[in-house]
């Protein structure tokens, strides 16, 4: 059972990453910031790579990307209110920039979403005018590889018999328990 529960989870996020309707194809993302203070923001599942990392992209100069330079490991919170389903992902992100994997994402970015990054200032700078946001040509782009170490599961039931399961990833292997939900 312990299996299922942890191949539903995988199956829910591949389909999210392909999926915008889908809950999970939005999720929470938190860091580590000065002082150790927890910084969360919204981020856009793009993929899940064979492994079984999660793909996702940012603004390079973004305050996401110095926090994760200082300290990669980060915590994500996926949840469908229709499934009543909560998966917490722990792990580490990698930052690609000018490599295959990074191109192969830069193309897929067309349209209005090309200015998600070619502000001339850097994402959070204060502005005066939120209709005048000056471009560049420039395309600061960072493809974000969240690598899981630790996964939690709850699936929320109606009779209180909810399940709850951490998958640990020990050594290569992905060790699995029930937990008290």
């Amino acid at each position: 059972m312990l299996n299922d529960l942890y191949q539903d989870a995988w199956k829910e996020l591949n389909f999210a990453s392909s999926n915008k309707e889908h809950p999970f194809n939005y999720f929470t993302l938190a860091t580590t910031g000065k002082n150790e203070s927890i910084r969360q923001r919204t981020v856009i599942l793009r993929g899940v790579t064979e492994n079984k990392s999660l793909l996702f992209y940012t603004d390079l100069r973004s305050t996401k990307i110095k926090q994760i330079q200082t300290n990669p490991k980060v915590s994500g919170l996926f949840y469908n209110p229709k499934a009543q389903l909560q998966l917490i992902i722990k792990g580490t992100i990698l930052i690609h920039t000018h490599n295959e994997e990074w191109e192969e994402h830069k193309e897929k970015i067309d349209g209005k979403a090309v200015n998600n990054y070619n502000t001339l200032f850097p994402p959070g700078k204060p502005i005066k005018n939120p209709l005048k946001v000056e471009r560049t040509k420039k395309l600061n782009f960072a493809l974000l590889e969240f690598i899981p170490a630790r996964i939690e599961y709850l699936k929320i039931k109606e009779d209180s018999n909810h399940l709850r399961a951490r998958f640990r990833l020990e050594d290569g292997i992905w060790k699995e328990t029930f937990l008290v939900p």
